[in-house]
């Protein structure tokens, strides 16, 4: 997005057959993610689906923790929940856990991959790619991020 947010839609297959059913399927927003100052390159789910990613060309990649129905940390239907029992209502919810800052140029690229115990205390790491010719590792440990290393 050129505005800096991020939209999180919902899939509703609304009768359809199946998902090449186009008439009957449509997507609803259900969360917007803001804080970037400008365009955002990439987005990047953990393996759980309880972490989301983005980075962009305000040289900062913002962690945030998900809270949507059916994922760790979410509830596992809408209406299990009393903040979720209105279908007008948000039916997702996301916490900014970190705003990583380290790139000199634009970020075009980012992935989370296993931690092979290398880095940090949690499974998981996140690699960001940026137009400053590096390759950095981000890890978690105690619940703060922070570059394990720098390629490039």
């Amino acid at each position: 997005s050129f505005d800096g947010k991020v939209l999180i839609w919902e899939h509703y297959p609304d009768g359809a057959d199946d998902e090449s059913d186009l008439e009957n399927n449509f997507f609803e927003p259900i969360a917007q993610l803001e804080g970037h100052e400008n365009e955002i390159k990439c987005l990047a789910w953990n393996a759980t689906g309880s972490l989301l990613a983005s980075c962009g060309r305000d040289k900062t990649i913002w962690i945030w923790e998900c809270f949507l129905p059916g994922t760790i940390g979410g509830e596992t239907t809408s209406s299990s929940n009393p903040m979720f029992g209105n279908e007008e209502e948000n039916r997702g919810e996301f916490e900014c856990l970190a705003v990583l800052q380290g790139h000199d140029g634009d970020i075009k690229n980012i992935a989370f991959g296993p931690s092979h115990s290398q880095w940090g205390e949690g499974e998981e790491v996140l690699y960001s790619a940026s137009y400053d010719d590096t390759i950095k590792v981000w890890a978690e440990e105690g619940g703060d991020w922070y570059c394990a290393a720098t390629l490039g």
